[in-house]
């Protein structure tokens, strides 16, 4: 099973990095080992937000495709899919050459 095909909730063990040598350097330096344990938090657009302790790590789709899981447990928490930004209602302040506070 590979990182991206996980739900919310479960607990997986990283058997296998997959991919080119520059992907796999990018992986280990985010802190991503072999027979590491992590909980998937939360699924945010295109990333996921893993938990290993007190630690806390978001991936993107495209590399948690190249990482190869085991599951350990399953999860009771719903998998929670949200976009990473709220819309408001409030519009940005448009800008305007202004000089010592002075509009025209």
């Amino acid at each position: 099973m590979l990182l991206s095909e996980a739900r919310c909730g479960e607990k997986v063990r990283i058997k296998k990095l997959l991919g080119e040598e520059a992907i796999l350097r990018k992986i280990e330096g985010m802190g991503l080992r072999k027979e590491m344990i992590f909980e998937i938090i939360q699924r945010c657009g295109r990333n996921i937000l893993l938990k290993n302790g007190e630690n806390r790590l978001a991936v993107s789709n495209d590399i948690a495709k190249k990482i190869e899981v085991e599951l350990i447990e399953k999860g009771e928490l719903p998998c929670k899919t949200s976009p990473c930004f709220e819309k408001t209602t409030k519009t940005k302040p448009k800008w305007r050459w202004c000089f010592l506070g002075k509009e025209e």
